[in-house]
């Protein structure tokens, strides 16, 4: 259950007969029902604080037809980004450092997969190159460490020119979650941060920090965020596509 008292999925029924589990989301932000279907997430629905279960599945029903409208499409995506997910990348395009990293393979007698850094924004992969699952989970562990290195230094200097401290980092893969701040104080952030524009990894750690004086999504949290960052709203509005600039290979799980 989520905390708004709601289940995280439910079922919806298709005009044909077919049926479709879509994500609940709660927004206390959100004042109308909200549907988006993307190859990366499905079918999600977002909903208003207060809203029963009950009110919710008679709101979704009645948008069947414009979900069975779209499958299609949706299906189609999801067929690509499953073929992509199943491949080998040769390039990384991380737009939070304004970098782009190029990908050498190279075959060795041992099923092991290493990376490492072998001229100026190069990387190379050597051992049992051929198994792609093994490529791919060898790449999200460099793309970790590499992150750590970055948002460390980055969170810091944030910390310092607001004035909101933070007790420790802890930088994750995460399928649904940018950023997190804990009670203690300890921010969470995604690796995948280095694939959006700078703008918006350094609003996620913004919004990590403020939670460091204001816990929840208040009115008060919000104005302390514009006071930091004026463009906060329209930041906010851009992250609901950031996950469309996410490679398939960067989830975990990737390789089909």
């Amino acid at each position: 259950m989520s905390g708004s008292g709601l289940p995280s999925s439910a079922r919806l029924r298709l005009p044909d007969g077919r049926q479709l589990d879509y994500r609940i989301r709660a927004s206390v932000r959100s004042n109308s029902l909200r549907l988006r279907l993307t190859a990366r997430e499905g079918l999600v629905v977002t909903v208003p604080a207060g809203i029963s279960l009950a009110e919710l599945s008679e709101m979704v029903a009645t948008k069947a037809a414009w979900v069975a409208r779209h499958l299609p499409e949706y299906e189609r995506m999801r067929q690509r980004i499953d073929a992509v997910a199943s491949m080998r990348p040769t390039t990384l395009e991380l737009r939070a450092v304004g970098e782009r990293w190029e990908i050498d393979y190279r075959p060795e007698d041992r099923r092991s997969v290493l990376v490492r850094v072998f001229e100026l924004r190069r990387l190379r992969l050597s051992g049992g190159v051929e198994d792609v699952s093994a490529c791919q989970e060898a790449l999200r562990r460099w793309l970790m460490r590499y992150a750590r290195s970055v948002f460390e230094p980055w969170l810091a200097e944030l910390a310092r020119e607001t004035g909101l401290g933070f007790s420790g980092l802890s930088v994750r893969n995460q399928r649904a979650r940018w950023g997190s701040c804990s009670a203690r104080g300890r921010i969470s952030l995604n690796c995948k941060l280095l694939f959006l524009p700078p703008e918006q990894a350094r609003y996620v750690m913004l919004h990590e920090l403020c939670h460091r004086r204001e816990p929840n999504h208040s009115h008060r949290f919000w104005d302390l965020l514009r006071h930091f960052e004026p463009d906060s709203d329209a930041l906010h509005a851009r992250m609901r596509d950031a996950w469309s600039m996410i490679p398939a290979w960067a989830e975990r799980g990737a390789s089909r």
